[in-house]
């Protein structure tokens, strides 16, 4: 679900489909390819993608097994 801003006109509306959406303190969330298509055409409108953050650091580190503990000599 693509996000987008429209930061000169915060509360922006259009249609899609004849229905009426609007931007909610200048962000909308796409939830249909029609509403994708017509944000795109808008001009003052800017699609802002949240990269998923996936980083090689946490996915390559191993993960260390619990050291085995001694048994004590009675």
């Amino acid at each position: 679900m693509p996000k987008y801003a429209s930061p000169r006109y915060p509360e922006l509306g259009f249609y899609v489909d004849g229905s009426f959406c609007r931007f909610c303190g200048g962000f909308f969330v796409a939830e249909s390819e029609a509403e994708i298509a017509v944000l795109d055409e808008l001009a003052d409108v800017v699609r802002v993608d949240e990269p998923e953050e996936v980083t090689a650091d946490k996915a390559e580190k191993p993960v260390k097994a619990p050291a085995s503990r001694k048994s004590s000599v009675k």
